[in-house]
């Protein structure tokens, strides 16, 4: 684990969770947020975007929606970088897949299954919500990764020979 590594990820993890942000507010916006009345958007979505109806809501609460995305996307990023090199893939995008996947699995399957979320829920929520949070996971992984290989590969500034 390299200090760079954890830094670079750190910074890739704010980055990510402002554009996941941003992208769920978007999709609020434009009319997810409607499907509130017929369904809890937020068992569907598996809590990956808690509060998903009222984020693109207000500007308030798309400030503190954004803080905490980005909170949430520092915390990730700075376990991925200090995981980077012990991920058991060769690619920053697939390295970050698997560590949501993983991280997905913990927290969107076992915690839950422990403490019993979805009890009593029907079977087609339950498995939508399974399902979506593995597609939320995916996709966060991807960008984290994307992100993360191009911070990491910044150029140093050249140093003037004296």
């Amino acid at each position: 684990m390299a200090a760079r590594e954890v830094t670079d990820g750190g910074i890739a993890g704010i980055i990510t969770g402002v554009i996941i942000a941003i992208l769920t507010m978007i999709l609020g916006l434009i009319g997810l947020a409607g499907l509130g009345k017929y369904i809890n958007i937020n068992n569907v979505l598996g809590g990956y975007v808690p509060g998903i109806a009222v984020a693109g809501g207000t500007l308030s609460a798309s400030i503190a929606f954004l803080i905490f995305m980005a909170i949430v996307g520092l915390i990730i990023g700075i376990v991925y970088g200090a995981l980077f090199d012990n991920i058991p893939t060769h690619r920053a995008v697939s390295k970050g897949i698997v560590l949501l996947i993983a991280l997905w699995v913990v927290f969107g399957l076992i915690i839950p299954l422990i403490i019993g979320v979805g009890a009593g829920a029907r079977a087609g929520l339950t498995l939508a919500g399974i399902v979506t949070s593995l597609i939320a996971a995916v996709i966060w992984g991807a960008i984290l990764g994307f992100v993360f290989s191009h911070i990491a590969k910044r150029v140093e500034t050249p140093r003037r020979i004296t």
